[in-house]
């Protein structure tokens, strides 16, 4: 059979596509997959390295700091559309899974008026505007959140399975990690990071306690991503025998497995990893993210109790105090750990899989 993956513009939204084709792999050995994502962006680098094959289309989202820079974006998308029609009559699969970002519009409406069988998966709490166009005409609409039905106006299509994680996150031994980032295992260690590319905001935060931190005999590993890295690096040398700024972790699941609380965002992504290692988090959500629905994923787990929510805007105010509570309070950090783990399921993406292979069968 053949199956078009349709996501992209980042690893929130391309790390689940990968997953579940990998388990379409599994289940199908013959399986032809191909993977449409967005000129210039990550899943040029990401999709190749995992073995699979890419088209790409020139797309871009709705830019919210300059409205001026949306001008060609009717163009682009009537570009998009017409190439996704040339795709899927070339391509000629027999299911197309979209699994979010501004690439998945235009394949997955071009797919449902093409007649090829569709399924869309949604990770976040809030669906965002291309999920909710899509939905109505999609064979099968994923949820990772109870609440985002109540956004959707067709319910007999919708089914809820965990939002998918690559099947490379492991975790490992706590010494072992701590001995690979070069950190004494008698002190506890906190992970903090803002994705791939960093976080500005997180970082002037951090900036602000980390000495308070070091002196409170706690180990740090932080990302800084690659704007902020030099400078703070510079800044805090000379913490450097507990305190570990890196541009980027190569090997995040060593960071996780090291850590006794994690600081970051509110991606969807992230907050499944924590979840399927077991991890106590401080979440504090991009304020900027489309529709607010990295505060609206992070209040779902507050509201679970598995994970604690600081807004960006309040870190200056909570976050030491919060890192302090926390990290002293073995009982408390334990029960995130278990309410996290409850929005994780290791099988997802196989299910999301078998999903999409009745589809086809119907």
């Amino acid at each position: 059979m053949r199956y078009l993956m349709a996501g992209g513009g980042s690893g929130g939204h391309i790390f689940p596509a990968i997953a579940i084709a990998d388990e379409i792999r599994k289940l199908d050995k013959d399986a032809e997959i191909l993977f449409v994502g967005a000129k210039g962006r990550i899943e040029e680098k990401i999709v190749p390295s995992n073995n699979y094959r890419l088209v790409t289309i020139d797309i871009s989202g709705f830019d919210r700091s300059n409205i001026g820079k949306n001008i060609k974006l009717p163009f682009k998308l009537l570009q998009a559309l017409r190439k996704c029609g040339k795709i899927i009559k070339e391509f000629k699969p027999d299911v197309a899974i979209g699994t979010g970002g501004f690439v998945s519009g235009p394949v997955i409406y071009m797919a449902n008026r093409l007649r090829v069988p569709t399924l869309i998966q949604e990770g976040n709490s809030f669906a965002g505007k291309t999920i909710k166009f899509l939905a109505g005409k999609s064979g099968k609409v994923v949820i990772n959140f109870e609440e985002t039905k109540n956004y959707l106006r067709r319910k007999d299509n919708v089914i809820k399975i965990s939002h998918p994680i690559r099947s490379s996150l492991k975790k490992i031994d706590r010494e072992e990690a701590l001995k690979y980032f070069e950190l004494s295992s008698d002190r506890k260690t906190i992970f903090i990071f803002g994705g791939s590319q960093g976080a500005r905001g997180i970082n002037n935060g951090i900036e602000r306690i980390i000495k308070n931190l070091y002196e409170n005999n706690l180990n740090v590993i932080w990302q800084t991503g690659k704007s902020d890295h030099e400078k703070l690096s510079l800044e805090f040398l000379y913490l450097k025998d507990r305190v570990r700024i890196l541009e980027f972790v190569d090997n995040i699941d060593k960071a996780y497995s090291a850590s006794d609380i994690v600081i970051c965002r509110a991606g969807i992504t992230s907050i499944m990893e924590i979840g399927f290692l077991k991890l106590a988090a401080i979440l504090i959500p991009l304020p900027t993210s489309a529709e607010n629905h990295q505060e609206l994923n992070a209040r779902s787990l507050e509201k679970r109790n598995a994970a604690v929510v600081i807004l960006q805007n309040e870190m200056e105010i909570k976050l030491f105090d919060e890192i302090m509570t926390l990290i002293n309070n073995e009982e408390r950090l334990n029960i995130l750990k278990k309410n996290a783990s409850e929005f994780s399921d290791a099988d997802a993406a196989l299910k999301i899989a078998k999903e999409a292979i009745k589809l086809i069968n119907n």
